[in-house]
């Protein structure tokens, strides 16, 4: 049998893996599977309002004999599709480390540590950010860059998540993002886009 690879989203205080298979992974203010409830929403002038953070990985079983080199990677748009006015600092964002894999590692068997801490923030308000100076990410808000915007990860220049090696069934380390929500960003719905995820495997 051919490898099979799913998507998982992490929640609560113990980042519980809930599989996004068939489903559509949502920015939101709350941290648990959100539906259409508590939508990220535009702050008041003066104000930046932030997504609920969320943590994603990838599993992969079946047949294979390695897999390496995970990275993800979008088409550069979110910001200017979604309305986020990257020109006022609004955007996505992932969480980044200063060396080596800037993936969040989730497992203390696969990963040597596990260092997922839950989303939080003002729930149907706010979230806090990645690299909040006090209620951000523990793994990235010390880090001497902290954040990327993810429109910069682009197919010629992705984001090194986990190097591996893995033989056998597993779960990568997690990538870490964030909407920042200006002021003048565009009111509405916005269209599904895509995290893309390679990898090499054998």
């Amino acid at each position: 049998m051919a490898e099979v690879a799913t998507i998982y989203r992490l929640y609560g205080a113990a980042g519980t893996k809930y599989s996004l298979a068939g489903k559509t992974g949502r920015f939101c203010t709350q941290d648990s599977d959100p539906g259409l409830n508590n939508p990220c929403k535009i702050p008041p002038q003066g104000e930046t309002y932030y997504s609920y953070r969320t943590t994603d990985c990838i599993g992969i079983t079946g047949d294979f004999n390695q897999v390496r080199d995970i990275y993800i990677h979008c088409d550069g748009n979110f910001a200017s599709e979604w309305g986020l006015d990257s020109g006022n600092g609004g955007g996505l964002f992932v969480g980044v480390r200063d060396a080596g894999d800037h993936g969040l590692p989730i497992d203390v068997v696969l990963h040597g540590s596990n260092q997922y801490a839950q989303a939080t923030g003002t729930p149907g308000t706010t979230g806090h950010s990645i690299d909040d100076p006090t209620n951000g990410h523990p793994y990235y808000k010390d880090e001497p860059e902290k954040v990327r915007d993810f429109d910069t990860c682009l197919a010629n220049s992705p984001l090194l998540i986990d190097s591996g090696p893995y033989t056998d069934d597993f779960y990568s380390k997690a990538w870490v993002l964030s909407l920042k929500i200006v002021p003048t960003a565009t009111y509405g719905a916005k269209s599904p886009k895509s995290v893309i995820v390679t990898y090499n495997i054998f």
